[in-house]
């Protein structure tokens, strides 16, 4: 694909979603030759000292909230931040945050001609070089981070960890995992130790690593791998945090450790599920203080920091008694549906009132037993079933057959809505004055009604 130069953000974004029809994930070494190519241009201005602390982030849920945590709490510690997440639900801008705020279209535009013209020269040593999509946006990471003189650069996968684009950075100063399950077995594998240890490929030697301990499986790989590499290893638990109190808008937790006291911590959200994340991000806080450096964490600014992170479309409120949640595989819906059962004010209120279900995934995930949690929600009435635009959406007749399925007394109606918006549109009316529309099933979905929502 021929490397061209931009003048504005939308031709920047047009070319981009081109390069997956023109170019495949490169063998990680050549990624990681292209990356060494850089840091040695224009004087080292792009040496990976120049990203300040790297803290590197796998897993299967809940990794893109624990870099949300991490980077709240950074800031809160005096630290200037670069974070890189994927994947975005709106705008591309999304996946790289300094301080806390997207980059401009600006940015964006000089980090994506910095980039051509990086490729251009590097054809000199491989002709035949052309970075793929999600490859492209971390070197323009590279190059937004590094020109902001940031503290403290967090990393998410993309998926995986072993063979991951980001994890061509050689000398992070903490690994973490967070929970692992099924998702992307194509390319990671059918079982879930085969998962972990792709996951566990982030690890290096000497370097701390913080993971979520809830599949003994997963969990002893980490052990063992971390063990091979050298590395302290801290694991978090359900021991290690309590819930003490559900409000309508927060939860009150409390983490245990020998070491400091937090008291009551608050997270701003009703999602229970963030509550671990927030635990991991607790965690990997302690350990970047104690170990690696960031001796301006103190326990103000990780109380602070977790109370004051926001994830857009993480059981997000768009609208009064309308939720977006990007929950996409088997974990991440089990999760959605204990924060259902588990936080008020999720039930709906009046007589006459019906909670609505939106639903869509892409064909490739594991979807009948996704529905079949849903449906054990006893609080659903309605369930609209909708398309994901493009090849990847699941045909909608096989959705809605399988809510038939598996539908209890409690949903009365399943209805087929081929345009997410009619489909919005449809919960929106039949749900009465106080009843509630949830939307989950994909991140695409939740990205595209939160745009719809404005």
């Amino acid at each position: 694909m021929r490397e061209i130069t931009v003048q504005s953000y939308a031709d920047a974004e047009k070319f981009l979603s081109e390069v997956p029809r023109f170019t495949k994930k490169n063998p990680f070494e050549e990624t990681k030759e292209f990356y060494k190519y850089i840091q040695s241009r224009e004087g080292g201005r792009y040496d990976e000292e120049k990203l300040g602390k790297v803290i590197h982030v796998a897993g299967t849920n809940g990794k893109g909230s624990v870099c949300a945590f991490l980077q709240s709490v950074c800031r809160e510690s005096g630290y200037r931040t670069g974070m890189f997440v994927s994947p975005h639900l709106v705008t591309t801008r999304e996946r790289f945050c300094v301080d806390g705020n997207m980059i401009s279209e600006e940015e964006f535009v000089r980090a994506f001609n910095w980039l051509a013209g990086m490729v251009e020269a590097y054809h000199e040593v491989n002709p035949e070089y052309s970075p793929s999509y999600f490859e492209r946006l971390f070197f323009m990471g590279v190059h937004v981070f590094a020109g902001a003189g940031v503290d403290v650069t967090i990393l998410e996968t993309g998926l995986g960890g072993r063979l991951d684009t980001t994890n061509v950075v050689s000398n992070p100063v903490l690994a973490v995992i967070t929970e692992v399950g099924f998702d992307h077995m194509e390319y990671l594998g059918d079982t879930i130790e085969q998962i972990a240890s792709e996951k566990a490929g982030i690890i290096k030697s000497n370097v701390p690593v913080v993971f979520v301990d809830r599949k003994k499986q997963v969990s002893d790989i980490i052990r063992h791998k971390a063990a091979a590499c050298g590395c302290k290893s801290c694991p978090v638990s359900k021991n290690d945090y309590k819930i003490n109190e559900i409000q309508k808008k927060f939860i009150d937790f409390s983490v245990f450790n020998l070491y400091y006291d937090y008291g009551r911590i608050i997270v701003n959200t009703k999602a229970v599920y963030q509550v671990e994340n927030a635990a991991a991000a607790v965690r990997a806080c302690e350990v970047l203080k104690r170990d690696c450096g960031l001796g301006q964490i103190t326990v103000e600014s990780i109380r602070a920091g977790i109370r004051g992170m926001f994830w857009a479309g993480r059981m997000e409120e768009i609208a009064p008694g309308v939720y977006i949640d990007g929950a996409h595989n088997e974990d991440g819906i089990a999760a959605f549906v204990q924060s259902l059962n588990e936080a008020p004010d999720f039930c709906g209120g009046g007589c006459g009132d019906r909670n609505v279900l939106v639903f869509s995934v892409v064909k490739d995930k594991q979807y009948d037993k996704m529905i079949e949690m849903l449906c054990g929600l006893s609080m659903i009435t309605d369930v609209v079933v909708t398309h994901i635009p493009g090849e990847r959406g699941a045909a909608l007749e096989a959705l809605r057959d399988i809510f038939g399925r598996y539908a209890g007394k409690s949903i009365q109606n399943i209805r087929i809505c081929e345009r997410i918006e009619d489909a919005v549109r449809y919960g929106m009316s039949v749900r009465g004055e106080s009843g509630m529309v949830y939307i989950v099933g994909s991140l695409y979905l939740a990205g595209f009604v939160r745009k719809l929502f404005g």
